[in-house]
């Protein structure tokens, strides 16, 4: 009887660690086959000069994605920040009725140093295939930042960041 108990207990122990480890808020991007979600910022000082050229500043800038939860690659090409815009989470998604194209939104946060700009990123999926909820292609839209909405030119979104003399956004 006793082994009996510690073995049933075992057992609920496991099965409640199983259960509790299965989450809700798991994050799905869309499956996408193609995609063109390129973000371009051109980050300028006070008097209008590149800080991408500055070593000591580009070595603080850190991209993250909300939905993701992960820290997105950058680079510096034509004193430009480029990375790519985090994809939304499919179940986030907004479908049209023949399931044919969906819109998603993305947020991510670009930091440098201790300054914060927070990007809502607008994404278009397109089905190669519809119904199919995958497979697709996905395009980023457009960009908003502090209130201004940047769109797409070619295959991506271009917009620049202004810093006072202080240094700060």
């Amino acid at each position: 009887m006793r082994y009996s108990f510690i073995g049933i207990s075992v057992i609920a122990l496991i099965s409640a660690l199983l259960l509790s480890s299965c989450s809700k808020e798991e994050y799905l991007p869309v499956q996408v086959s193609s995609k063109s979600c390129n973000i371009e910022i051109e980050c300028v000082g006070s008097t209008g000069e590149s800080l991408l050229a500055d070593k000591s500043f580009t070595d603080k800038i850190k991209i993250e994605g909300e939905n993701s939860h992960t820290v997105i690659a950058h680079t510096i090409r034509n004193n430009r920040l480029c990375f790519k815009a985090d994809l939304p989470d499919q179940n986030d998604m907004k479908w049209s009725k023949d399931k044919s194209e969906a819109t998603g939104i993305s947020k991510m946060t670009v930091k440098f140093g201790k300054q914060k700009a927070s990007l809502k990123c607008f994404l278009k999926y397109i089905a190669n295939r519809p119904p199919a909820t995958a497979g697709g292609s996905i395009s980023l839209e457009e960009v908003e930042y502090k209130g201004m909405t940047y769109k797409r030119s070619g295959d991506s979104v271009t917009f620049r960041i202004q810093f006072n003399r202080n240094g700060k956004l």
